[in-house]
This record gives C-alpha cells, structure tokens and sequence, in this order.
C-alpha cells in the first residue's frame, strides 16, 4: 500500500474509533444544541440559565453561530447518541484537516509520528478536551487555521474574509486582521476589507434576529456570572494566572481583578513590542515572502496566547505548530526539554496539594502556560532565520 493509502486508512480508523466510542457528558454540545433549540423556537437563549445535569448554564455564542448548529440540533434532538457520536467523529475530521494544514503549510518535513504524539498529549491534548467537552472550538480553530493558509500562501483577500467569518464565534481572533499589517509594505486595504466584512457579518445577528445582542451583551458583562473567573488548566491565560494569584494572595476578589489588569498591560506592551521587532528582523531577513508569512502566523499565535485575556484549554491547538518549530530548531536539549515537559505535564495541582504547598499549588496548574512562554521566546529569539 501506498503512503498516501496508508494515511487514508489511518485516517477512516480514527473517524470510526471516534464514531465507535462512547461520548462522555459532552456538556458544551449540549449547551450548544438547547441555545440553539431556544433560539429556533423564537426565545431568547441569554434570558436564562440552561439547566444540564442540575447545573446552569449561560448561552454565550451570537445568535447566527446557534443558527448554524441548527442541523446537529435537529440531528440530537432525533438521535441523542448517534449526533453525539456523529459529532465527535466530525471533530477529528476537522483535526485531521489541521493536520494537513500544519503539515503542507507550515512544518518543514521532520518526525511525523514524534509530531503527531505532541499534537495528540502536549497542552492538555485539546483534541480529548474537545471530544470529552464536545465544545465548537475545532470549527472556529479549522477556519483559523484556513485563513492562516491562505495568508502564508500570499492571498490576503481571501485571508482577511476567513478571518471575518472565523471571528464571528468569540470576536477575539478577530486581532489576526493586523497580519495584513505586520509587514514593510502593510496592506491597508485588506485590513479595512476584513475589519467591514467581519462588522457586516457581525451586523447580521441584529438584522436576523433584533435585540438579541443587546440581550448578549447584558449577559455577559453580568458580574454575578461565573464564566469570567474560570483559572488554571480550564483557562490558561497570563491574565488568568495573575488573578488568580492575587486572589489567592489578598482573598479580595475585586481588588486582585483591578490590579491584575493594571499588571497585565505591561506585560500585554512588552510582549507586542517584542513579537512586532521580531517580525521586522523576520521581514528585514527574508529572501522568500512566504517563508517570512509563514513565520508571521507562527509568532503571532504565540503571541496571542500569552496577549488574550482568556485563552481557554481547547484554544491551545493555536499552539502547536508554534512549539513544533520551536522544539525543531537548533535550541539547547535542556530547553527543547522543559518545552516538552511543562507541554505534557498541563496540571498537577492534585500532586502539588500532596506535597504541602497549600493554596500555592495553584502554581501547579499552569504548566503548559509557562511551555507558551518558552516557545514564544524562542521564536522571537530564532527571527533571523524565518521558517524554512
């Protein structure tokens, strides 16, 4: 058999191993799917809680990202765990798309079964938190990852559109627009191209369904909501971690978020200062554009991932491709060696709590935080020589 043969059975084996298991709770597809049925029965999914195994709930996507689970709702709705199993079995397809992409577009040819076991275990497997949860984020993270491709393949028009459309789950990775910038000749007409479309696009959930942003946006800025103060593995950002150590350090909620913020944005200055120096030497240094693009979306996932004020577990899949390059090029083993291990240890606060530390074993929940660091650092450090 073939290569390629083999790596399309390989492929038809994951997707019925997904298919074949058994999904777990997979309480965000269920959130997911009720947001989804209030809205398709003419209610307001941010009026109340969702009630799920006797927990609450909040819906928290727009109201045109619940019309497009419109077709898995109807799917559960008449076969809970064939839609379930469906659904998981349509995650690692889009994983395996991923794979693609990081592969044909943005890896230089190296170890693929040494890649493929980091890509499955390194920053808490969010392939398995997607699967366990049944959370979206493979969709939005497939869309990033197309535009990415696009964008190291030199078409910016296409690229600023996927963005758009990526943006409109969570607005945040709407950031990425400024690629189209982050150049010596920055194309000012994509980004104002990218930044309409994704306000049109956006503008669509008032259009479809009126007033129910409004009713979004009382949601979430709602300080009695829970969402907002999630920390350690689940949430993984450096603002995160600093709150929670202040909180841990204070016990006053309120005054530890304040200064938390007032902390973060020197650090948030330091990190864009020296991630956009970076790119010039990348830029100043490139004899190929597309090797200078490619190394472009590299630093400026890892940038995003210490700059986002909330960067959730399964968002790590940004991260990846950004570590494999950093692990593949000539940096010292003990270095490439605590990349590895911080990436593979994710949380042992549990360990930690064992071994006396107390509250501090806080400390011990943010592991593949510090890995994002390092690989950050190295890829700032390793600008004069862009991704090959």
């Amino acid at each position: 058999m073939s290569r390629r043969g083999v790596l399309l059975a390989l492929a038809a084996a994951a997707l019925a191993a997904a298919f074949l298991h058994r999904p777990g709770r997979v309480t965000d597809l269920n959130i997911t799917v009720s947001c989804a049925r209030v809205l398709a029965g003419g209610g307001d999914p941010y009026a109340q809680d969702l009630v799920i195994d006797g927990v609450t709930y909040p819906c928290l996507y727009p109201p045109l990202a619940f019309d497009m689970f419109r077709p898995l709702t109807a799917l559960v709705d008449y076969a809970p765990a064939f839609g379930a199993r469906a659904w998981s079995a349509f995650q690692v397809l889009l994983f395996l798309i991923m794979l693609y992409i990081w592969r044909s577009r943005f890896l230089a040819p190296g170890v693929e079964a040494a890649r493929l076991a980091f890509a499955l275990t390194a920053f808490g497997g969010p392939l398995f938190v997607v699967l366990h949860s049944g959370n979206a984020a493979t969709v939005e993270q497939v869309l990033l990852w197309s535009a990415f491709a696009l964008y190291a393949a030199g078409h910016d028009a296409a690229f600023v559109a996927a963005i758009a459309l990526a943006a409109q789950f969570k607005l945040q990775p709407a950031v990425f627009l400024v690629l189209v910038l982050l150049r010596p000749k920055p194309n000012w007409r994509a980004f104002a191209a990218g930044g309409a479309a994704m306000l049109l696009l956006f503008g669509l959930n008032e259009a479809i369904h009126p007033g129910l942003l409004a009713s979004m946006r009382a949601r979430m800025t709602n300080p009695a909501e829970g969402w907002p103060y999630e920390r350690g593995p689940n949430n993984c950002s450096v603002l995160g971690f600093v709150q929670h150590a202040l909180e841990t350090a204070w016990a006053d909620r309120s005054a530890a978020n304040v200064w938390s913020r007032r902390l973060f944005v020197p650090w948030a200055l330091f990190v864009a200062a020296a991630t956009v120096a970076a790119l010039r030497r990348v830029w100043a240094a490139a004899q190929d554009e597309n090797a200078a693009r490619r190394a472009t979306v590299l630093l400026a996932c890892a940038a995003y991932a210490l700059l986002a004020p909330r960067f959730k577990d399964y968002a790590y899949f940004l991260l990846i491709p950004p570590a494999l390059v950093a692990l593949e090029s000539g940096i010292p083993n003990g270095l490439r060696a605590a990349i590895v291990i911080l990436a593979l240890l994710n949380s042992t606060k549990a360990a930690a709590l064992n071994l006396g530390m107390g509250q501090w074993a806080l400390l011990a929940g943010y592991f593949k935080l510090y890995a994002a660091v390092l690989v950050w650092g190295v890829l700032v450090r390793r600008t004069k020589s862009p991704v090959p």
